[in-house]
């Protein structure tokens, strides 16, 4: 509208002017000054709506936080279980006020360069768009301390996930979002500065799950095992868990929530962008469903029984490795990234217990697991016509997967998300030493045996009543 006004001045047209235009198939005959009325009110039309999409998809975000908690609460004691409620409220009420303070500023200022933003903070804009984008990220970054700290539990101190939360929400998941989602950011698809394409990530498929599942495996292992976990035996050691129901519950709330997180990633929905609206739906679910089906053949095949947890974490490995490019690739593709997340799953859980890392919720292989998948799928099986329509319409530019044919782009955005991947994961193993090892040297990252044995809910939590008191 600003643009069209603009032209007029410096057209010297005269705004009385009548002119026809063909409109829907009908010729209407207006003015300049009419026209730019109709400009003006099918932008805010199309402002309020992308708005209101937004803040629906956002709020469906909690649906994820939600199914986290009760993956965490089915896969721990039942003597832990109100403390890590507690825990998951905490860390998602400290993350969304950490980043609308300095957060979301590092992430979409726009006085920042291409490593990091600059203004916004305290989102002081009165921009209604502004505020539901701020309100979509704030439930989609603080996923990240809620993933690190479910791979810690049971033996970690509270305080811990304190720090975790405030690091990684005002300055480490915000910068490295910066990189692929700012304006500016050097693999932003906007600049095309990595390899002229730039990465995608359309919903944090490296941005929240590759830097979680790095960061929950850095401190796991930094933390040590629960006690018990492999002691007397060359295999691990099953810890008591609560109820497997409360597992599987909790992955259909993350399902639901991830077809909101995923369509909610496009922003604006008017448009071209609303015919990507069905596939990223309908990809997300072929994902998921094609991760539980190899997960189900591969536990029948090692273990001759199935095992409910390992279905269950291979569904989420599926969701998570959709959430990249569930806009930009075909359905084939989305099958396919769905049958190489399952067993990458299984593989990384099993190597896990090899390396004796005790990661409780299985943090590592579901995230880190599935959001490499994601990633590099992506850069597979993108097409660029669906690139246009859930990313950004670059004309005979638009890139696609190494697998298609347009202009000599589809390797560059294979390695492109590759590069971008890589940086992600070596930026969050760099954050995790860096906030884990200096709180184990001065002995404040792990509880002490009473605790952890009797239970964090009797020692730590006050009016709660432990089933096994």
């Amino acid at each position: 509208y600003n643009e069209y006004k603009s032209y007029l001045r410096m057209e010297s047209l005269d705004p009385s002017q009548i002119i026809t235009l063909e409109i829907d198939g009908k010729q209407e005959h207006l003015s300049f000054n009419d026209l730019s009325e109709k400009i003006y009110d099918n932008s805010i039309f199309m402002m309020n709506f992308s708005t209101v999409w937004t803040i629906f998809c956002s709020a469906q975000i909690f649906f994820v936080h939600i199914g986290l908690l009760m993956l965490e609460v089915g896969s721990i004691n039942n003597k832990n279980t109100g403390t890590a409620i507690i825990k998951n409220i905490g860390i998602t009420s400290t993350s969304v006020l950490c980043y609308f303070l300095l957060g979301f500023g590092f992430n979409f200022g726009d006085k920042g360069d291409e490593f990091v933003g600059w203004g916004k903070f305290a989102l002081t804009s009165t921009d209604q768009f502004l505020q539901a984008k701020f309100f979509y990220y704030s439930g989609l970054l603080s996923l990240v301390p809620i993933i690190a700290a479910g791979a810690m539990g049971e033996r970690t101190q509270p305080h811990c996930y304190f720090i975790l939360t405030c690091l990684t929400s005002i300055f480490i998941i915000p910068c490295a979002a910066h990189w692929v989602w700012g304006d500016k950011g050097w693999a932003s698809h906007y600049t095309g500065d990595l390899l002229g394409t730039g990465a995608v990530d359309l919903a944090g498929a490296s941005i929240v799950h590759v830097t979680s599942g790095v960061i929950a495996v850095i401190g796991a292992f930094v933390v040590g095992p629960r006690t018990g976990r492999f002691e007397g035996s060359r295999r691990e050691q099953r810890m008591p868990k609560q109820n497997v129901s409360f597992s599987a519950l909790g992955a259909l709330f993350l399902w639901v929530g991830f077809l909101s997180l995923n369509m909610g990633g496009v922003l604006h929905v008017i448009g071209i962008k609303s015919e990507s609206l069905g596939r990223i739906a309908v990809n997300t679910t072929l994902t998921a469903s094609a991760s539980v089906i190899t997960v189900i053949i591969l536990t029948l095949y090692k273990e001759r029984s199935f095992e409910p947890y390992s279905i269950v974490n291979g569904m989420c490995t599926g969701l998570v490795a959709s959430s990249a490019g569930c806009g930009s690739i075909t359905s084939w593709g989305a099958v396919v990234t769905g049958a190489i997340s399952g067993p990458i799953y299984y593989g990384l859980s099993s190597l896990l217990c090899k390396l004796k890392i005790d990661d409780v919720v299985d943090a590592m292989p579901v995230h880190l697991g599935g959001g490499v998948v994601g990633m590099l799928t992506t850069g597979l099986f993108s097409v660029a016509e669906f690139y246009k329509t859930s990313i950004d319409d670059k004309g005979s530019d638009t890139p696609c997967g190494a697998l298609y044919a347009c202009e000599g782009l589809g390797w560059r955005l294979f390695v492109s998300n590759l590069c971008f991947t890589a940086v992600t994961a070596v930026w969050a193993l760099v954050a995790g030493i860096a906030i884990f090892t200096p709180l184990r040297i001065m002995g404040l990252l792990r509880v002490d045996k009473l605790t952890e044995d009797a239970g964090f809910d009797f020692i730590v939590a006050s009016n709660i009543e432990p089933s096994n008191k």
